[in-house]
């Protein structure tokens, strides 16, 4: 398991984000701080809208946005078949340089609530969104798993040397354009057995659905999930984690390094918190590989970067309380 690829504007990374947007999706996720119920949509849009704007920040130099990755969003659920969901000025375009990103933000200005020291005050600030929440038909994850594996199959024939495409899946369902779950995790491993010089695609699954079972977040087993179908399948279908990730994840949810040798990329029944976290994770660790990408959070000191926690989980759009799951 190499993952050790630094990225640049020659040898650039990629990431390709899955959301569900079945009909489903307009269940209520949890209250925002004034006690409004918020659906999974709006959630997932606001937290993948967060992670685009902190990726775009990440590559801005003095000179602009530099062109480190390519970005596409697969929506599978608006229709009965998968498709790019960019908005916008990007809307109909698949994988996309992250300059273009940035300049196609489409800005507004909003009111959010904030707690500050037990008063909630009212704030407006400047949001950047690149998708809306949707949430309209069915779950055809199989053939959105097969779009995936044909937009990255072309990425890598192009990139053969680059760090290899990360794949970050966001549902709350199963999926409903497969006979058998073997069918499913075939597809999904045929997508994870795409490979750079660096490594294979690595592909992260969330679940976000309510319920009584606890949340398990990046499990090292699959006798950390509750007895549920859908958990054990979305394990198997989950890409073992670089080593680098494993640092990072033991670092931040505060396990011993030493005592897990495996970590799967997934989520089960997470929250809007562990959903940011899955997010800034799976993300961060490409960014801080190499000094060219973030000298300023990754600098070299011996033979591994040091990677701040630079992304705030408590971002402005996704400030909602969720101390009880659905």
């Amino acid at each position: 398991m190499s993952y050790s690829q630094e990225i640049s504007r020659e040898c650039k990374g990629v990431f390709l984000f899955m959301v569900d947007q079945s009909r489903s999706m307009n269940k209520e996720f949890g209250p925002d701080l004034s006690g409004k119920m918020v659906s999974r949509a709006v959630v997932v849009a606001n937290a993948l809208n967060g992670t685009l704007e902190e990726l775009v920040n990440r590559c801005m130099r003095d000179e602009g946005v530099r062109d480190y990755f390519d970005v596409g969003i697969i929506g599978y659920g608006r229709t009965n078949r998968p498709e790019f969901c960019w908005r916008g000025g990007l809307a109909g375009r698949r994988l996309v340089p992250i300059s273009e990103v940035a300049s196609n933000a489409e800005t507004e200005e909003v009111e959010i609530e904030t707690e500050v020291r037990g008063q909630v005050l009212i704030e407006r600030i400047t949001l950047s969104r690149w998708i809306d929440p949707v949430g309209v038909d069915s779950t055809p994850m199989n053939a959105a798993l097969r779009l995936a594996h044909a937009t990255l199959e072309t990425w890598v024939r192009d990139n053969p040397h680059s760090f290899p495409p990360v794949v970050i899946n966001i549902t709350d369902g199963m999926a409903n354009d497969v006979n058998t779950d073997a069918e499913l995790l075939a597809t999904a491993r045929k997508l994870t057995e795409l490979k750079t010089s660096d490594g294979n695609v690595l592909l992260i699954n969330c679940h976000i659905a309510g319920g009584t079972d606890a949340p398990v977040v990046f499990p090292s087993s699959p006798t950390e999930l509750p007895r549920a179908p859908y958990a054990k399948l979305l394990f198997d279908m989950s890409s073992e984690l670089s080593n680098r990730h494993r640092a990072i994840i033991c670092e931040v949810f505060d396990r011993d390094l030493d005592r897990t040798p495996v970590i799967k990329g997934m989520a089960f029944n997470a929250d809007a918190v562990a959903l940011l976290k899955l997010l800034d994770i799976g993300t961060r660790q490409a960014i801080g590989l190499s000094a060219p990408i973030e000298p300023s959070v990754a600098p070299d000191l011996g033979s591994e970067p040091i990677i701040s926690d630079s992304f705030d989980i408590e971002h402005p759009a996704m400030q909602i309380e969720f101390s009880e799951q659905e």
